[in-house]
């Protein structure tokens, strides 16, 4: 099949359906003397006669009638490996690698993924829980296509392209001793000269730096007492009673016993949900991108 082209494929095929040179010259568009010039080099490419041709009829030899079926699957699976390529070209097909940081799980995204695969039911989904420092290595190397971070409110991720997606307020997750000990309605001075725990400024520094500046600027120097990479695991150590944790508002849906959460003052940093890529992006990542509700949403910002 390797040798035969797919015009002499379509050619014989649909003159086993015609029997007849006017009618297949006429359904492919062709003059009816091309259509002779064709079969006849399809003959000579596999060695045989394939038509047998009278003044008054045209039937298939016993050769072309064994060419039939298999001509016929040779070239509907060469259609489908084109319908492939060209579903993957339109992000339709193939798969997605989403990085994403654990709070994102709490927020919209779940809905978004669930929405896009209904969607788009042959893009495989293939999610990976990775901080900020490690989704932006992956998605530079290539072995992620699409992360979702957290950032403070007006930054942006250096050297990625992305768009804000989601704005929300931080809280403050206690543990129930530190309610009892500060009261049922704690002051703001009161929560900052309590013991912190918090993440790693090397895997999130933005969102770090905003959390230790909003200190500095209340006179404070944080009493850090612990370090945990996942929010998770800053919950775990707040029901523990290491200290208070600064947490995205979505936080909330992660109920363990013994932590409360008490909203944040007016002026401590909300917290950003962007998704961002390495530039330029594939296509199946522009239609994920494309599927979002754009109300809220912010403009692409490039790398």
């Amino acid at each position: 099949m390797e040798s035969i082209d797919v015009a002499s494929a379509r050619l014989f095929l649909t003159l086993a359906e015609e029997l007849h040179f006017g009618r297949t010259a006429e359904r492919l568009g062709w003059r009816q003397p091309q259509v002779s010039k064709v079969l006849q080099s399809l003959e000579h490419q596999v060695g045989v006669r394939l038509v047998a041709r009278s003044s008054r009829r045209v039937t298939l030899t016993e050769a072309g009638d064994a060419l039939l079926e298999p001509l016929r699957s040779w070239l509907t699976q060469g259609e489908g490996l084109a319908d492939i390529a060209k579903a993957a070209a339109l992000g339709l097909r193939g798969q997605l690698r989403v990085g994403l940081v654990s709070p994102a799980g709490f927020g919209l995204l779940p809905q978004w993924l669930r929405h896009f695969k209904s969607a788009t039911p042959e893009v495989e989904l293939i999610l990976r829980e990775a901080t900020l420092d490690i989704q932006a290595e992956a998605l530079r190397s290539g072995t992620m296509d699409l992360g979702c971070v957290l950032m403070p409110q007006g930054a942006s991720p250096a050297g990625l392209s992305g768009r804000l997606v989601a704005v929300e307020p931080m809280m403050l997750a206690l543990s129930q001793p530190a309610m009892i000990r500060l009261g049922p309605t704690p002051s703001l001075e009161a929560l900052l000269q309590e013991p912190l725990v918090l993440f790693p400024r090397e895997i999130a520094p933005e969102l770090h730096d905003a959390v230790v500046d909003f200190y500095h600027r209340q006179g404070h120097e944080p009493r850090l007492v612990q370090r945990a990479v996942q929010m998770a695991t800053l919950i775990h150590l707040v029901s523990a009673d290491f200290g208070v944790a600064w947490v995205p508002a979505s936080m909330r849906a992660l109920q363990r016993e013994g932590v409360v959460y008490v909203p944040a003052p007016a002026q401590a940093p909300s917290c950003e949900t962007w998704m961002v890529w390495q530039a330029p992006a594939r296509a199946v990542v522009q239609r994920f991108m494309a599927s979002l509700p754009v109300e809220g949403a912010g403009a692409v910002v490039a790398a």
